[in-house]
């Protein structure tokens, strides 16, 4: 990638931060960006163009730092790769916060996140069958199959909005701990003790 459309991205993703997507138009990247509009316009001529290298700069970014610790994914290192998935929210709070309007706006990029959200069910699902093995989180009950499965989906839900849920109650302080805790809280049912000193242990080291 070369110089001007990484200075394009980057200032993109912070105002797009601050302002949403709706409310930014690409003269103003453009203008923070401190580039020509006709600049702007040889890399990206369409907003439209603009959003889905933004998502795909997203991808990449969660492939390399979240996802892409397989060594963490093999270990069942779940709450440090939780911790890093709320980081890098931090970075894109914009999409967390404005998800359906996004995809509404852009349906080009309805595919790429339900292959998205596919991935991040199976890795929940993955850490949390390693879990059971390693004694921190109790079986499923043989008396309601599926469960887990359901379990997943929350856990997907809780860490995909977690943001969108602090800025709508104006939470302050430390999101990224304080996600974890909430985690932690949905979580306590299906942990054993093991799993309880594991996720204590975890919050003081925040």
């Amino acid at each position: 990638m070369n110089k001007t459309k990484k200075k394009i991205l980057n200032t993109a993703i912070t105002i797009y931060n601050e302002f949403g997507i709706a409310n930014v138009r690409n003269q103003d990247i453009a203008v923070k960006a401190g580039i020509s509009l006709s600049n702007f316009n040889y890399h990206y001529g369409a907003k439209k163009d603009l959003i889905i290298a933004v998502f795909d700069l997203m991808n990449e970014t969660l492939q390399k730092n979240v996802y892409g610790n397989r060594v963490l994914v093999q270990e069942g290192q779940g709450l440090s790769i939780t911790k890093s998935y709320f980081e890098f929210q931090e970075r894109f709070s914009f999409f967390y916060l404005d998800t359906p309007n996004i995809l509404k706006m852009f349906p080009e990029l309805n595919e790429k996140v339900q292959k998205q959200i596919e991935e991040s069910y199976q890795i929940i699902k993955n850490l949390n069958y390693l879990a059971i093995g390693m004694g921190m989180m109790k079986p499923e009950s043989p008396d309601n199959p599926g469960s887990y499965d359901q379990f997943m989906r929350h856990i997907w839900i809780h860490n995909h909005f977690w943001f969108a849920h602090s800025r709508i109650i104006q939470s302050e302080g430390n999101l990224v701990k304080k996600g974890i805790e909430s985690l932690y809280n949905l979580c306590y049912p299906y942990l054993t003790e093991k799993g309880i000193l594991s996720y204590k242990q975890f919050i003081k080291s925040l």
